[in-house]
């Protein structure tokens, strides 16, 4: 296992509301109906489950080495855990957001009336306010760490969204974006804002000259600026919508295709996809999945309570928050073998 380059932090999925959808017409040569034949086979190999999936329960684990990349620590989520260092952020509720390039945690804070965005230096040193106000706004850290971005919806006058890009380091306000509807932000980087409506399309929108450019007509819910990634919904997933994951410079080249997985996080190379059931809800999935861009399964996890935070440590090794009755704990897996990442914690009391 290898350290990563950059942090990631699992974001919670937001299901489309619809999605307007073309399928690919296929020909009805001989030659094409035999290679149709055999792209179906290999669906069928790459979403075929492994004959049993890991039973994941942490109490039973041997223990391994401490997570190498930031999470937020335990069921009750007080404090950020890297390399086994405990660092406590002062609020009642808190999102890790992710970490800058000089290594502070951004984090959405809540305490009291106080909402904010703030940065905070590993250990617990010192934290200082990023973004104030920010009530009522959902905040992402995009993931080279250098842009937050914040969505705050509107209901009146008109449904509408107000996006506001700042640098992570300074605070400073870099462009402002009111989109009708409801948007939502999928990544960003110092130069662009990767964005998507609730009926579509995916926007690509540029910080240095304030123009948007179209990326997919699609419903996108994950992109990775970094890694060149992109998953979208063909149509509302209620309504039968599959998962097309793609490259964002290219979102016609199908990488894969899944009726039935929603993409959770890209590994930091883009290489591997975290998956559950699409329409997951409640506390949390009960069974996740690691699988190659392309759709071979590497890994198949189920647990006896949920899941929560899901993350990736490298490229194909996933570090998963794991809920029991008896027992919790961040849980890392490399195919079928798994370790206890973090220290045991007591079990979930809503089982």
């Amino acid at each position: 296992m290898t350290t990563p380059s950059r942090t990631l932090s699992a974001r919670p999925s937001r299901v489309a509301r619809a999605a307007l959808a073309a399928l690919a017409l296929l020909a009805a040569a001989t030659s094409t109906g035999v290679a149709v034949e055999a792209a179906r086979a290999d669906v069928a190999r790459a979403d075929a489950p492994q004959e049993r999936p890991t039973r994941l329960d942490p109490e039973r684990l041997e223990r391994g080495p401490d997570a190498s990349v930031p999470y937020r620590a335990g069921l009750d989520g007080r404090g950020i855990v890297e390399d086994g260092i405990v660092t406590r952020v002062r609020a009642d509720w808190f999102q890790l957001l992710g970490t800058r390039p000089d290594g502070r945690y951004v984090v959405l804070a809540v305490r009291g009336e106080d909402h904010s965005v703030r940065t905070i230096a590993p250990g617990g040193r010192s934290s200082r306010v990023l973004l104030d106000d920010v009530r009522g706004a959902t905040a992402l850290l995009g993931t080279d760490g250098t842009t937050v971005v914040t969505e705050r919806f509107r209901s009146r006058p008109r449904r509408h969204t107000v996006l506001r890009a700042y640098d992570a380091t300074t605070g400073e306000l870099l462009g402002q974006r009111k989109r009708q509807g409801y948007t939502t932000v999928l990544d960003a980087s110092s130069t662009t804002v990767v964005h998507a409506g609730e009926n579509g399309p995916v926007v690509s929108w540029d910080l240095a000259t304030d123009e948007d450019t179209r990326v997919s007509r699609r419903y996108g819910y994950r992109a990775d600026l970094l890694g060149d990634r992109l998953a979208v919904f063909t149509k509302d997933p209620y309504q039968g919508g599959c998962t097309v994951v793609s490259t964002l410079s290219d979102p016609g080249a199908e990488l894969w295709r899944s009726c039935e997985e929603a993409v959770l996080e890209f590994s930091p190379d883009g290489s591997h996809v975290l998956t559950v059931f699409k329409l997951a809800d409640g506390l949390g999935p009960r069974e996740a999945r690691v699988r190659t861009v392309e759709g071979t399964e590497v890994g198949r996890y189920r647990v006896d309570g949920f899941l929560g935070q899901l993350l990736f440590e490298d490229a194909d090794t996933a570090l998963l928050e794991v809920a029991t009755e008896d027992s919790s704990g961040l849980v890392r897996c490399d195919g079928p073998d798994c370790e206890l990442a973090s220290e045991l914690g007591k079990g979930s009391p809503y089982l």
